[in-house]
């Protein structure tokens, strides 16, 4: 059994466990909650690499989960939710969710998200250089080049590129990224946001209009994708 653990929490008997047989026969180690105080007893016994954590529970909500276990850790979370709406997307993204999945959604979906999720986890310092197939971002030196020709960003495009690409394939929702570049008073200013990303994707993107790297999700944020995998 893998040193890896997961924490499923989900007041749904059959997910809980058919989460739990998938996960263990991918020799993950997994300890399951049906309810928001039993998943903050467990968080804290068990101390996952990763919870997987549903947002309609008993006792305590999923987001109320959230909320508690942002104030003392920083591990992975999937949210994984029948609310397919903005408003919870958004809300679960801001309280520090790392990405959200609407039920009914496929195992290998959720398995890729995991070991997304792990492969973040385990990279305890962030590389001050970011290196892509179309171009090359170097943190330490101030210094963006595309295919060897320097590139000019401004201080408020460093600023943008720096939150998504130091949150490598999290979702950053408008709000949190507004908030982190401009301050809290322009959280609701995103078409500040649209205009420097078009800008930023026309200096870093090979085809702007089909971004590879710094990904929209409509209505909710941007996505920054260091290997321009499928789109």
């Amino acid at each position: 059994m893998s040193d890896v653990r997961i924490l499923v929490v989900d007041d749904e008997v059959q997910i809980l466990r058919a989460l739990k047989t998938n996960l263990e026969a991918r020799e993950y180690a997994v300890s399951t909650a049906s309810d928001g105080e039993e998943a903050l007893r467990l968080i804290a016994d068990v101390n996952p690499d990763l919870l997987i954590l549903d947002l309609g529970l008993p006792k305590k909500s999923g987001l109320d989960v959230l909320r508690s276990l942002r104030t003392w850790s920083d591990i992975p979370v999937i949210i994984v939710s029948a609310r397919n709406g903005d408003p919870d997307k958004i809300a679960a993204l801001d309280e520090g969710a790392d990405d959200y999945l609407t039920k009914p959604f496929s195992i290998g979906e959720l398995m890729a998200r995991v070991r997304a999720a792990l492969r973040r986890r385990v990279q305890t310092e962030q590389s001050a250089i970011v290196v892509t197939p179309d171009f090359e971002v170097d943190f330490s030196k101030g210094v963006a080049t595309r295919r060897g020709e320097v590139v000019h960003l401004t201080p408020l495009e460093w600023k943008i590129v720096g939150v998504l690409v130091h949150s490598e394939g999290r979702l950053v929702t408008q709000r949190s990224l507004l908030s982190e570049v401009w301050g809290p008073h322009y959280d609701n200013e995103s078409g500040y946001l649209r205009v420097h990303m078009t800008h930023i994707r026309r200096k870093l993107e090979p085809e702007p209009a089909r971004p590879r790297y710094f990904r929209t999700e409509p209505g909710i944020g941007y996505r920054f994708i260091a290997d321009g995998g499928p789109r």
